[in-house]
């Protein structure tokens, strides 16, 4: 069973990687649970289920292509205004999604997989991708998170032109409804910041006015913000008191939400009906000049998994951080030699965690318990490429997605 996913992740990962070797392209699976393929006699008993669709852009064109995931075959090509710099996938799963940061909007592919409930059943549709009219407009469109069944897209805003920040939090009933204006959150400030949709919650980065970021590169907040939704609205409840200098990267599993700070990470939890914060703290082991920016959560893992890096990327560092101990362990993923990470993610249900190299290698880390607790690991190294990566085409590199 274990070699069975691996050949599983990679077939799925090869498939990716065949289609958009070069000239960094990049790319996401419109696909949530596996879905079965129509029955025309309507009995629902279904007896195959497709892997799902996969979309690919170009940066060096205005295009995005959809493929199936099926046979391989190419379904639909669409030219885009400009080249996304960004690609996503929705909450459900059902759409791509093509961000144009710099162009300040959001358009939508209809991936043509979905189903609909009809109570007593799921109906399934499979239909021909589209591209939809309906875009969404905002300054800076930069961090996108997902959870259960939203998205939050975090618009930076613009310092030059005095522009503030926002988030919008939308569904994928919201695409396909086409709602003009998503409920939103304002602020009065510009800011590199995210935000963490969990129900009718949304926990934000916050940047107070005096505020002074230390990064040389953008304005970072140093707080976090607990919005709560009442009918249409988004009121903010409180502002935690525990600060996170230089705010960056966040996640969130069933219990806890986790923010990256350059001293180590703010862990918040709630307790007795309220929202409390603690902070972890770096640990030794962290390299100097490098800072958790990016943290990786899972609702089916109670750890989470940090990334430590400085500008560039060029060095790294993983950690295990498990907020019921309060501490954070250096994880020896043992890259091979002169590895440049590209991709990294959880697994569809958090079994494995993986990291793609510019070497052409996915790494596994698996979980283990020691002393009765949770740990990730080194499990495997797999060549994806079975070439020497010198000999491949110049501007040739690698990208990873998740069916």
């Amino acid at each position: 069973m274990f070699k069975k996913n691996y050949f599983r992740w990679i077939l799925l990962g090869c498939l990716g990687l065949a289609s958009v070797g070069c000239e960094k392209a990049e790319t996401t699976i419109v696909e949530k649970a596996p879905v079965v393929e129509l029955e025309h006699d309507h009995d629902h008993d279904h007896e195959h289920e497709s892997l799902g669709r996969l979309v690919v852009t170009n940066a060096s064109s205005a295009e995005a292509a959809i493929f199936d995931l099926e046979d391989g075959k190419l379904l639909d090509s669409f030219n885009l205004l400009n080249a996304p710099s960004a690609l996503y996938a929705s909450a459900d799963y059902r759409y791509g999604v093509l961000v144009d940061r710099n162009g300040d909007s959001i358009r939508f592919i209809d991936g043509g997989l979905w189903q609909e409930d009809h109570v007593d059943h799921l109906h399934d549709y499979d239909e021909a991708p589209m591209l939809l009219e309906y875009t969404l407009t905002g300054s800076r469109p930069t961090h996108f998170v997902t959870h259960e069944d939203q998205l939050a897209v975090f618009y930076d805003g613009d310092a030059a032109t005095a522009t503030p920040a926002s988030v919008s939090i939308l569904t994928d009933a919201d695409i396909t409804a086409g709602a003009s204006t998503p409920l939103s959150i304002n602020y009065s400030i510009n800011m590199h910041g995210v935000g963490e949709p969990r129900g009718d919650y949304v926990f934000t980065t916050w940047r107070r006015d005096d505020a002074e970021s230390t990064s040389a590169n953008t304005v970072l907040p140093d707080q976090v913000a607990v919005y709560h939704r009442h009918n249409s609205v988004y009121e903010k409840e409180q502002i935690l008191d525990v600060t996170c200098a230089d705010l960056h990267g966040a996640a969130q599993n069933e219990s806890y939400i986790m923010f990256g700070c350059s001293d180590g990470v703010l862990v918040v939890h709630e307790h007795d009906g309220e929202f409390e914060a603690g902070k972890i703290l770096n640990t030794e082991a962290l390299a100097d000049g490098l800072r958790i920016g990016s943290i990786y959560g899972h609702e089916h893992s109670k750890q989470f998994i940090g990334l430590a890096s400085a500008h560039g990327g060029a060095s790294v560092q993983w950690f295990n951080i498990d907020p019921e101990e309060g501490g954070m362990e250096l994880i020896d993923w043992q890259p091979a030699e002169k590895a440049r990470v590209v991709a990294h993610g959880f697994s569809f249900e958090a079994e494995h965690f993986l990291i793609l190299d510019n070497q052409g290698y996915l790494t596994v880390l698996e979980p283990y318990v020691r002393d009765g607790h949770t740990r990730w690991e080194f499990g495997a190294r797999l060549d994806i490429t079975g070439e020497d990566v010198a000999e491949l085409r110049e501007g040739t590199n690698f990208s990873l997605t998740f069916a």
